[in-house]
């Protein structure tokens, strides 16, 4: 992805203003950036009923912000207008090919007149490229500031504002949910271990998911490598260690925890590559396809045959199964 592209997306984004001066549709633009900002939206696919659902409020307190600063006649908070009518800025697509009508007819000719949408599988998508583009921190930022640039400049305090109250409450719900799932994910380890389960099976927001996973394996393993031992945390609470999935999430859709270690940066890296993996004695095995150089206390070669550091409780410990697996499709032989 090139700035050229972004070049290209930035002449669109300022033309979104209609003959009505409806502001409606960058509003709508702001909040499809913010489902991204918070992995709400991780496939170029926007279902209208989820955001008629879950993101109306914040819409509706976008609006509340433009009408009470503005002279001309208030917007009315309605999604289903700016959802179809962006089909005209080159870049949003609806599923369906028309907007839904109804004829009026009296003594005059008939008058055609736009319907809300009311249909749950509507949907749209954006173009690929500017999806892409809006995926990237640094370039979704930079589209952000020039919708509120462009349409919003002397709201920019309010409405940035808004987005922040909303940021952090998206971060307390998935604090909320992340921790309960964390905690089903440990009890679940009574049951057979299954190396993995149907994408249909997976009912967790992706957010939710990672952090409770995340969550649940740092608390067995205490946020210490399980090769090297490296346990370093800042005050605020970030940690060195990652929760490494075995076999990774995108082929086997399994959180269960015995399909997780805990892992510093570079052991993490290391095992995701198959520089390194486990036995069945749960010993270090070190690849000889690689070649070392630096430090003898970084070196991989060291970890040889080296016992790691398991849970305590023995039900946690990684599935021989997910390890087996490692070995036969990740680890360079």
């Amino acid at each position: 992805m090139t700035n050229s592209t972004l070049q290209e997306y930035i002449p669109k984004i300022k033309s979104l203003q209609d003959k009505k001066r409806d502001l409606r549709k960058p509003f709508l633009l702001l909040i499809i950036i913010e489902m991204i900002e918070n992995s709400e939206l991780y496939e170029n696919n926007i279902p209208f009923s989820e955001i008629q659902e879950n993101k109306l409020s914040f819409f509706k307190d976008l609006i509340e912000v433009f009408n009470e600063s503005n002279e001309s006649p208030s917007w009315e908070p309605s999604i289903s207008v700016p959802f179809s009518d962006l089909e005209t800025s080159g870049f949003w697509y609806l599923n369906s090919p028309t907007t839904p009508t109804q004829m009026y007819a009296f003594d005059s000719p008939p008058v055609e007149q736009e319907l809300p949408l009311t249909n749950d599988n509507v949907s749209a998508k954006l173009d690929d490229r500017l999806f892409i583009l809006l995926a990237i921190p640094e370039y979704r930022e930079i589209l952000r500031q020039t919708i509120i640039d462009t349409y919003f400049p002397e709201l920019r305090e309010k409405i940035n504002y808004l987005i922040e109250e909303q940021r952090k409450r998206k971060r307390k719900e998935i604090e909320k949910e992340s921790k309960a799932y964390s905690e089903l994910l440990i009890e679940g380890t009574d049951r057979p271990f299954s190396p993995r389960k149907e994408v249909e099976s997976i009912q967790v927001e992706p957010p939710i998911r990672s952090a409770g996973f995340r969550r649940a394996i740092m608390k067995i393993y205490n946020y210490t490598c399980t090769v090297c031992e490296l346990n370093i945390r800042a005050l605020t609470g970030e940690s060195l260690t990652d929760a490494a999935h075995i076999i990774p999430f995108s082929v086997s859709y399994n959180d269960d925890i015995r399909n997780g270690i805990s892992l510093c940066k570079l052991h993490h890296w290391a095992f995701d590559r198959g520089l390194i993996s486990l036995n069945e004695e749960y010993q270090v095995i070190v690849s000889s396809s690689m070649c070392e150089r630096g430090p003898t206390r970084w070196r991989l070669i060291e970890l040889r045959d080296k016992l790691i550091r398991c849970p305590k409780n023995k039900q946690h410990y990684p599935a021989q199964d997910a390890l087996a697996w490692h070995r036969e499709r990740v680890l360079r032989q």
